[in-house]
């Protein structure tokens, strides 16, 4: 009987041992231990079982996990078990706290510790710092973990250890003690991978991504992220592992993404039955960044309500301030919002959360300012001037942002434009640190404002150059980086392989009207894993292009005329530079514009169909002229006197972009470069690029290539074909992804006849269909020497995605980010059997010695104002 009462007690201690492990195991070893301590009336054995079935419920997410520990707690009790209910309490502690019963948790705790020897003691300074970290409050949590942590080493407890160094890592680095906290993450990390804790060291590693994260290297903390495998633990880590993944991609201003990954982690957290003052809190930052500003206010007093109700004054004081951070979005600052918020900052102060307390107290100093409460800013940007030298880059941007609020407030203008500059610096740093081109481009999003104001401020004085000069600051600043190879992994290599074959698969499924659902959801997976493996690629060591002076552009300029268009407060401004005279129009309303640019893309689109009849053709053939003749009278006619007839150089603005311009009554037949800044059109004509030399290339100078399903694809190359010397022709089973980039590596000229793809749901992912699947911008972005010239006879992939700051995104975009100088493709449907005339016609002016916006206006000429789809061509770079 003795042997067998021990036996049901190991059972139960070995239960409570596999949870970490195996949480679903350990549930059911812990029941059969529970079965045989009651069959044997073992009291100390069930109590042990209890509790270690409550840990293993508590880690899959099971609600019962607290009934089961008081149940253990009143077991232990009632028959006197004063270790046994101790540790027990500990255990009750901890989903007390999760629950937010914060007052009840820390109560079981002090319960626990008169009941426990000095070992088990230092045991339970784990579950203390947990439950402090719960609550949100200071209350020294810290004081004796190093007392505890030398007991436990001198007792050879390792895993005790490892669990007392993450949980105090983790807290400290909510403290935003980042040093301290990664010394005692990554020591937690190695104990735990040593004893074999594979899910323990799993979370340990996310606190360390979460550091990362914390410190502002956002490449390194996705790279740690992706690198964890989330199928080996337990639901409640999985939780934490999504909602780091939503911040870190909230950070990068990835909405969608982190939407998506916010609701997997609330997912979690329900089913966990737990208190996620984290998620709640995120999602109000979402909303936020979503710019649903009235919704993020309502949610954060909301949840501020919610958590002073719980009397947790640090989550409600984080709450406050979010929704003072509303408030200044919604442009709706009132003085009660500025008195939370400073409350917020003084709770936050004193409890010890000193990155909370100056963010909270940036935001007073913002909202004061709104306010025109001058004193209460400048003493609040004061006690947080920190952020002017050190701390998270939107932190400091903003503090910036604020200094330079408060210099325009007291007339020092030119101290100001200083403090914007300063930001935009630290802006162009944080860029230079990444290599993913479309965290490049989302990251602008957060210095937007700072630019914004620098125009405003330039547009309020007399100096047309300043105006210039600050409208290009923040527009596409990431395609003035030097152009970052993407990672040379096996495993991106591997998967980009996999989705093309996928992808050319659900393209024979559609056509043959087969079900795709199981192909598309690997797609949708594949496309995953290259978006996050290519976003590991670190920024590289040289500085963004400096902008170019004046004297520049008019030197590149010639006898062209530069057309800079700007959106500011809902309206549009011009500023033409002609033959050295900067002038600014102002041009009304945008909403006009973009009403007219909506109707004509919509006929264009419908335009190319078959379908319709004569009536409805000619019904959308006198739309679309009727939006392009508003469109030239609302963005040109203004100009006309200034322009004359030279060729244009055009910087479009947001959804400009996507105007095929030849359509435009003023521009047809002339010469235009669209380009995405003032900027990157003279960083590619050479002004600044000197260092970067093009080595001859063994390959042929000039490459054509046809992809599949495309009736005149074959006709159209070998159109092209006969005004060049031996070119490289790549066509049917021969013009594969792999065959097309090594041939467009270090060509001279590449025309691509094949069907195109934008997404703008992932615009990256936009492709070329070639032989064996899709070429994509990803894969585009591994050429080293791109093409100087390249013309794709495609649908719609001179379209780009527009982010905040004018960051475009999308296969041409890509191609000019890495160095092509220039690229003609349309921005609308193009009809296969127009587009052999114009391609041939351009060729035919490119070979005579054209240039290529001039070789493109004079094919399009040709072709007329019917070809509407041969009018959506545009040269894109330098032309």
């Amino acid at each position: 009987m003795g042997v067998g009462r021990q036996d049901a007690l190991k059972l139960a201690q070995a239960a409570f041992e596999l949870v970490e492990t195996d949480a679903s195991a350990a549930a059911g070893l812990a029941e059969d231990a529970l079965r045989l301590a009651r069959r044997q009336r073992h009291i100390e054995a069930e109590v042990a079982a209890l509790h270690a079935l409550s840990f293993a419920q508590h880690e899959l997410g099971d609600q019962r996990s607290i009934r089961t520990i008081r149940r253990a707690v009143r077991s232990g009790e009632r028959h006197g078990l004063v270790r046994r209910t101790a540790l027990a309490r500990r255990r009750l502690a901890l989903d007390l706290a999760a629950r937010g019963a914060i007052t009840a948790a820390l109560r079981e705790l002090e319960l626990a510790y008169a009941a426990l020897d000095p070992h088990e003691q230092a045991r339970s300074e784990v579950f203390r710092v947990v439950v402090l970290w719960y609550a949100g409050t200071r209350a020294e949590p810290l004081t004796g973990t190093d007392i505890a942590l030398a007991r436990l080493r001198s007792r050879g407890d390792a895993f005790w250890e490892a669990q007392l160094l993450r949980n105090r890592g983790g807290y400290l680095l909510e403290r935003g003690e980042t040093g301290a906290a990664e010394r005692d993450l990554t020591r937690a990390r190695e104990l735990f991978a040593e004893l074999g804790a594979t899910a323990a060291a799993s979370a340990a590693e996310i606190e360390l991504a979460r550091t990362q994260l914390v410190r502002g290297d956002l490449p390194e903390c996705l790279a740690r992220l992706d690198a964890i495998d989330t199928r080996n633990v337990s639901p409640r880590i999985a939780s934490e592992y999504s909602l780091l993944r939503a911040q870190a991609t909230a950070a990068a201003r990835l909405r969608g993404e982190a939407l998506h990954a916010l609701s997997d982690a609330q997912a979690s957290k329900q089913r966990l039955g737990r208190d996620d003052h984290g998620g709640r809190l995120e999602a109000i930052r979402l909303r936020l960044l979503a710019g649903d500003a009235i919704g993020a206010r309502s949610l954060a007093l909301e949840t501020q309500r919610s958590f002073a109700s719980g009397r947790r004054a640090v989550h409600a004081a984080r709450a406050a301030v979010l929704a003072l951070a509303a408030s200044i979005a919604a442009g709706d600052m009132r003085p009660s919002a500025l008195r939370s918020g400073r409350r917020a900052a003084k709770v936050l102060t004193e409890a010890g959360w000193h990155d909370e307390a100056r963010r909270a107290q940036l935001l007073v100093a913002r909202g004061a300012v709104e306010l025109g409460s001058v004193s209460v800013a400048r003493r609040e940007l004061a006690a947080c001037s920190v952020l002017l030298r050190r701390g998270p880059v939107a932190d400091r941007i903003e503090a910036w942002h604020v200094e330079a609020l408060l210099r325009l407030d007291s007339g020092d203008r030119a101290g100001a434009l200083r403090a914007l500059r300063t930001g935009l610096g630290l802006l162009e740093a944080y860029r230079e640190t990444l290599g993913a081109s479309d965290l490049r481009a989302s990251a602008s999003e957060i210095g937007v404002e700072l630019a914004q104001l620098g125009v405003r401020i330039a547009l309020a004085g007399a100096d047309t150059s300043s105006v210039l000069a600050w409208a290009d600051r923040l527009r596409g600043s990431a395609l003035r980086l030097p152009p970052v190879t993407p990672p040379d992994s096996p495993e991106l290599r591997d998967r980009a392989s996999e989705l093309r074959q996928v992808s050319a698969e659900i393209g024979r499924a559609e056509r043959g009207k087969r079900v795709t659902r199981t192909l598309l959801a690997r797609q949708a997976a594949l496309e995953e894993s290259v978006r996050r493996l290519s976003r590991h690629a670190a920024g590289g060591t040289a500085s963004v292009r400096a902008l170019p002076g004046r004297r520049e552009l008019i030197a590149a300029l010639g006898d062209a005329a530069l057309v800079e268009l700007i959106e500011l407060d809902g309206a549009l401004v011009a500023l033409t530079l002609v033959d050295g005279r900067l002038t600014r129009h102002a041009l009304g309303s945008v909403e006009p514009v973009k009403d007219a640019l909506e109707w004509l893309r919509f006929a264009l689109v419908r335009l190319t169909r078959r379908s319709q009849g004569a009536a409805q053709h000619a019904a959308m053939s006198g739309g679309a002229r009727a939006s392009a003749e508003e469109l030239g009278e609302r963005l040109l006619a203004p100009l006309a006197d200034e322009l004359g007839s030279r060729p244009l150089v055009i910087v479009p603005t947001g959804s400009l972009h996507g105007l095929p311009w030849a359509m435009l009554p003023p521009l047809r037949g002339r010469p235009v470069v669209v380009a995405p800044s003032a900027a990157t059109w003279s960083g590619l004509q050479g002004l600044q690029s000197r260092d970067r030399p093009r080595p001859r290339s063994p390959r042929s100078p000039v490459v054509l290539v046809a992809g599949p399903r495309l009736r005149h694809a074959r006709v159209e190359l070998d159109a092209v074909a006969g005004f060049y010397s031996g070119p490289l022709m790549l066509s049917g089973r021969e013009a594969t992804v792999a065959a097309v980039m090594r041939a467009l590596d270090g060509a001279t000229v590449a025309h691509l006849a094949c069907h195109g793809h934008f997404r703008a749901d992932s615009p990256l992912f936009s492709s070329l269909e070639l032989a064996d699947g899709p070429l994509n911008a990803y894969e585009l972005q591994g050429l080293r020497r791109p093409p100087e010239l390249i013309v794709l006879s495609a649908c719609d992939l001179g379209t780009s995605d527009t982010r905040p700051g004018d960051e475009l995104l999308g296969i041409a975009a890509a191609l000019i980010g890495m160095g092509a100088r220039t690229i003609i493709a349309s921005v609308v449907p193009v009809p296969d059997a127009g587009a052999k005339r114009l391609m041939t016609s351009l060729h035919g002016h490119l070979t005579a010695g054209d240039s290529p916006s001039v070789a493109l206006a004079k094919a399009q000429e040709r072709v007329g104002v019917r070809g509407y789809g041969q009018a959506g061509f545009v040269c894109l770079g330098t032309g």
